[in-house]
């Protein structure tokens, strides 16, 4: 049984980083692709700043129109001038300079700016998280309110897939601890006692029990609706005011109150008697932007044989923020996937595209879960062993 080239349909759960980078770059081959996006359309729960690296900055411009990709480049967070490790005073532990490096090398980006422009010109369905999926070996029947029929099914769907839990049971996942992340805007007043250890570098302040604080500043180069003015990107992106996005990893359990601003609370005592301007940043963020973020890291699996069905990103290899890495191995797995299913003709040649990818995704790929679990570029503190800084 074959299915006509031009019927193939492929439906991805997940419109994250790489699911709608997978969508985008599959855009005028032969195949139709949906997107089925778990959260409303007007979301802004996105997270806030991402790292991108050469492979995934070069991935991500083959897979995207040039004037997306110019948009990104356009939209991009200025970059940090130091590296820096602090005592909870901020006198200095070890500091180097950072060079000024081109956008091909280093990319930092607002997450929701970024997946706004991966979203143009996409068949994207909002609220419509997967469930569950149901296969015959050869199609598959994807679940999310609606039922979707596709001759592949690319779970994308983030640390806490529904479609890996069906597909791969027995994968397992480390809990490497937990941290606080928020976002506190960039007024006139935070700018005036703002220490410049803070602005505009990579830092990490570390108390001796443990417990850690890093804070990125996040101001663009050109905000989203001028950029798409000049661009003549005929798309409404939101403009996201300057912030500084910091991390607090306390040494202690995760709090259980629910209430609005128990984990900002939490973040304030865990960095009491410190420096002051570090509590001042914690204190001018909106409980609405302070969320509790598990470190998690993936242990491998074995190849499946679910023929319609596959997997990408953090669905298949979550790993920690240690080395950055998380958001460029999964624009990588677009690229690769991609690349292989737009030469697929039919519906087996499709799955032997999978399976391909599969192959070299599942090495690459628990490689880096490996590397970001083991040689974190910050060392493990506390409870939290993640290392890194804010952005993934």
């Amino acid at each position: 049984m074959h299915h006509n080239s031009a019927s193939l349909q492929i439906v991805v759960a997940g419109g994250g980083l790489g699911g709608l980078t997978l969508a985008q770059r599959l855009r005028d081959s032969r195949h139709r692709v949906t997107v089925l996006e778990s959260r409303p359309r007007n979301s802004t729960a996105h997270g806030y700043r991402v790292s991108l690296k050469a492979g995934g900055i070069a991935a991500l411009q083959s897979s995207l129109p040039r004037e997306l990709f110019e948009l990104v480049v356009a939209t991009r967070i200025r970059q940090a001038r130091q590296m820096i490790f602090m005592n909870p005073d901020l006198t200095t532990r070890f500091s180097k300079p950072l060079p000024l490096l081109d956008p091909a090398d280093a990319l930092g980006v607002n997450r929701q700016t970024l997946r706004e422009i991966l979203a143009m010109g996409l068949d994207i369905r909002y609220d419509a998280p997967v469930t569950s999926y149901a296969s015959d070996g050869y199609r598959v029947t994807v679940h999310a309110g609606d039922a979707h029929e596709a001759d592949l099914l690319v779970g994308a769907d983030g640390t806490n897939s529904a479609v890996r839990r069906q597909l791969l049971p027995g994968a397992r996942l480390d809990d490497l601890g937990w941290a606080i992340w928020g976002r506190t805007p960039i007024t006139g007043s935070v700018q005036a006692w703002l220490p410049p250890e803070l602005d505009e570098t990579f830092n990490r302040v570390i108390h001796e029990d443990g417990a850690a604080m890093s804070v990125v500043t996040c101001r663009t180069h050109e905000s989203p609706s001028a950029a798409t003015r000049r661009l003549g990107i005929d798309h409404a992106i939101t403009d996201v005011p300057d912030y500084l996005s910091w991390m607090v990893s306390p040494n202690t359990s995760r709090t259980d109150d629910a209430a609005p601003g128990a984990l900002q609370q939490q973040a304030l005592d865990t960095v009491r008697g410190w420096h002051p301007a570090l509590e001042q940043i914690i204190n001018g963020a909106d409980p609405a932007n302070v969320f509790a973020v598990r470190i998690r890291s993936s242990h491998p699996v074995d190849p499946w044989h679910e023929v319609p069905v596959t997997l990408l990103g953090d669905a298949i290899h979550t790993m920690s923020p240690g080395r950055g890495d998380g958001a460029n191995i999964a624009i990588r797995d677009a690229e690769l996937l991609g690349d292989l299913l737009a030469q697929a003709e039919d519906a087996s040649s499709l799955h032997a595209a999978a399976r391909r990818y599969e192959a070299e995704m599942l090495d690459y790929g628990f490689r880096a879960v490996a590397a970001s679990r083991d040689h974190p570029f910050a060392p493990f503190t506390g409870t939290s062993k993640s290392g890194g800084f804010p952005g993934n």
